[in-house]
């Protein structure tokens, strides 16, 4: 196998047309609004706390994430050229998934900021301090790597054959894998516990820091006069 055929979507031309710059404007705009918003925080002093920092990685790693589906899509779309390499369907696959998985890593992170933050405010300083922000983003860096560098190895060492047509506009893994003539049920199995993993451990642990914050202000005192203030208000 060396190419695949990506089917993209299956319309008439105008709707094609209509779909190419519906995309490329929303792709235009996630790439200035994303990059805005890291310019900012590079240029603006009092913006250099760990919160933005993180939030700059976050804004890179969506633009990372858009630009490696993104422009090939809206390339199938406005043409006929809907093939790709086998190499580079393999390494667009590689790296959504690995700008996806980082995602979450950062997310963690931020929830357990906004906790420290609003939950132990006194220690905020001494708890997320610059180095420490900064070896917990490479860490998520080199987790997030580590975590998609399996599933990656073994859909490369798989033998595609027969059909070369992914019904999709990107790489996914699940469509490559039916074109795959082999027992795929150990490598299913891999995919689903690494994906499983991934995303419950991502919920729980971003959304236990939320979670407690909402207590926290539960348990303050409301001044008398101010009337009563639901927490979610309160932590808007």
């Amino acid at each position: 196998m060396t190419e695949f055929i990506l089917l993209c979507f299956h319309t008439t031309w105008d709707m094609k047309i209509l779909l190419f710059f519906t995309f490329l404007i929303m792709y235009v705009l996630t790439v200035l609004i994303n990059a805005t918003i890291i310019l900012l925080v590079w240029n603006c002093n009092h913006l250099h706390a760990p919160m933005y920092l993180f939030l700059v990685n976050l804004s890179f790693l969506e633009i990372m994430l858009t630009s490696s589906v993104r422009p090939k899509m809206l390339a199938i779309t406005i043409s006929q050229m809907n093939t790709i390499s086998f190499e580079g369907c393999i390494t667009q696959s590689f790296f959504y998934f690995l700008f996806g998985t980082i995602e979450f890593f950062i997310l963690v992170i931020m929830s357990f900021d906004h906790y420290v933050a609003l939950c132990i405010p006194l220690r905020y300083p001494t708890i997320m301090r610059t180095q420490v922000c900064l070896k917990m983003i490479i860490a998520s860096w080199v987790g997030g790597l580590v975590y998609i560098l399996l599933p990656s190895i073994e859909t490369l060492k798989l033998p595609f054959c027969g059909s070369n047509v992914i019904d999709h506009f990107f790489c996914d893994s699940a469509p490559m894998l039916k074109l795959v003539c082999y027992d795929l049920y150990m490598v299913e199995i891999t995919h689903f516990i690494c994906s499983a993993v991934l995303l419950l451990a991502s919920l729980l642990f971003t959304l236990t820091p939320y979670i407690f914050i909402v207590f926290t202000i539960a348990r303050c005192p409301i001044p008398r006069g101010s009337g009563r203030l639901s927490p979610i208000v309160l932590l808007t």
